[in-house]
This record gives structure tokens, sequence and C-alpha cells, in this order.
């Protein structure tokens, strides 16, 4: 079975992001993060496979919708197969704003909603 795809949890807080490595590190999960969108476009820019992108939404510098229309724009960054996972409140979720993705978490979640997120979205490949 080859490795799963390393996960990027983008998100401005860093209890949030923590608890998403100290969730997902347990079961073999590969997990960086990034604090921003800016910084996690950067990882992404740098990356040789895939991610699966845990992106909160409302973030300073670069927020995540921005950051999918990043991903959109950029022909190399759109066809490297980044797998995202949208974070946010359930009003946030379903503003006319956001994009499609692979994928929704509904703040707050618990680490068994977040293991079982990464778990489909890896297996709808």
């Amino acid at each position: 079975m080859p490795a799963p795809e390393p996960i990027l949890a983008v998100d401005d807080s860093a209890p949030i992001r923590e608890m998403i490595v100290s969730v997902l590190k347990p079961y073999g999960h590969h997990v960086v993060t990034a604090s921003n969108g800016q910084e996690a476009l950067q990882r992404l820019r740098a990356a040789v496979e895939p991610y699966v992108v845990l992106l909160d939404i409302v973030m300073p510098v670069l927020d995540g919708i921005a950051l999918c229309h990043e991903i959109e724009q950029d022909p190399t960054l759109r066809d490297a197969g980044h797998k995202i996972i949208l974070m946010s409140s359930t009003v946030r979720l379903s503003a006319s704003d956001i994009p499609r993705t692979s994928g929704q978490l509904i703040k707050p979640f618990s680490r068994q909603q977040l293991l079982d997120a990464v778990v489909a979205t890896r297996q709808s490949t």
C-alpha cells in the first residue's frame, strides 16, 4: 500500500493546527502546517506530491477562498491533484462564494470528524 499523501493543515489558530497534528500523526499521516494562505501557497508550490489540504476559510494575509482561486488559476497547482477540505462555520460554508472542493469540515469539529473527512477524501481518488 503506498504511503498516504501528506496533509497540509492551514489555520491561523495555533491550537487548531496542533490538534490536527496530534489527531492525525498517530495514524501515520505526515502533517505539515501553515498559519495563513500565503504560507500554504509557498508549501504547495514547493510540493513534489499532492497534499490533502485542511484549509480554514477566515485567515489573515491570504484567506482560504483566495488560496482556492490561486490554485485554480495556476496550471501547475491545479494539475498537481491537491485535495482541499474547507474548514469553517456552517454559515460561512453555506455562502455563495464557497468553491467546490473535496470536502468540508464544520467548526468546531471532533477528532473523529477530522479523521473521517481525511479518510473519505483519500478514498475518493
